[in-house]
C-alpha cells in the first residue's frame, strides 16, 4: 500500500495560488506614470554616494579608515578641542554612533581622548601623532580620489555642484 500523501502546508498552497494567479494576470507591464526615480534628486544623489563609496576603496584600498573614520579623523585635526558631541554633530550623527566612531579611531592609535580643565565630564579629542601621519599618507590618495571622481567634470562645474550639494544639505531656514 503506499504510503499516505501529507495535505500541502498552507504556506505552500498560497504560494502556489498566487503563481496560478501570476499566470492568469500575464507579465506585468511598465507603468511610467509610477516611475518615482528617473526625476528624483534623491535617487541621483544616493547613486552618486554608491559610486563615490565604490571609488574610495577602489582609491584609498580597503583601509582601516572608512569615509566616515577619515572625515571624523580631519574634523578632529582641524577643529582645536573638538568634543565628541560636536564631532557629531558635523558628522550629523547621534550620540552612540560618534561615541563608535571615536571609540575605534581611539583603538587604532589615532586620536585620544583629553580631559578638559574644569570639566571632569568633558574630553577635547586630539590627533595622535600616528593620526597626523595617517592623514597625511591619505592625503595624496584623496587627490587622486577626487580627481578620478569628478573626471567628467570642469573645475568650474565641480565647484558648482559642491556648492549645490551644500545647499541641499543644509537645514531649511525657517520662514518669517
Amino acid at each position: 500500500m503506499p504510503p499516505a500523501r501529507r495535505p500541502a502546508s498552507p504556506a505552500r498552497t498560497s504560494t502556489r495560488a498566487a503563481t496560478a494567479r501570476r499566470r492568469a494576470v500575464g507579465p506585468a507591464t511598465p507603468d511610467a506614470t509610477l516611475d518615482l526615480v528617473s526625476d528624483s534628486l534623491g535617487y541621483a544623489i544616493k547613486r552618486a554616494q554608491v559610486r563615490s563609496y565604490e571609488m574610495f576603496f577602489r582609491q584609498l584600498g580597503q583601509d582601516d579608515l572608512s569615509p566616515a573614520r577619515m572625515t571624523a579623523l580631519s574634523l578632529i585635526a582641524t577643529e582645536q578641542q573638538i568634543n565628541q558631541a560636536t564631532l557629531g554633530l558635523r558628522l550629523k550623527i547621534r550620540g552612540p554612533s560618534v561615541v563608535k566612531v571615536v571609540d575605534a579611531l581611539e583603538a587604532l592609535g589615532l586620536v585620544r581622548r583629553e580631559p578638559v580643565e574644569g570639566d571632569r565630564r568633558r574630553y577635547a579629542l586630539a590627533l595622535t601623532p600616528a593620526g597626523r601621519r595617517k592623514l597625511q599618507q591619505f592625503q595624496v590618495k584623496v587627490a587622486a580620489y577626487e580627481q578620478a571622481l569628478a573626471g567628467g567634470l570642469s573645475e568650474v562645474e565641480r565647484r558648482q555642484l559642491i556648492d549645490l550639494l551644500e545647499r541641499v544639505a543644509q537645514e531649511p531656514q525657517e520662514t518669517r
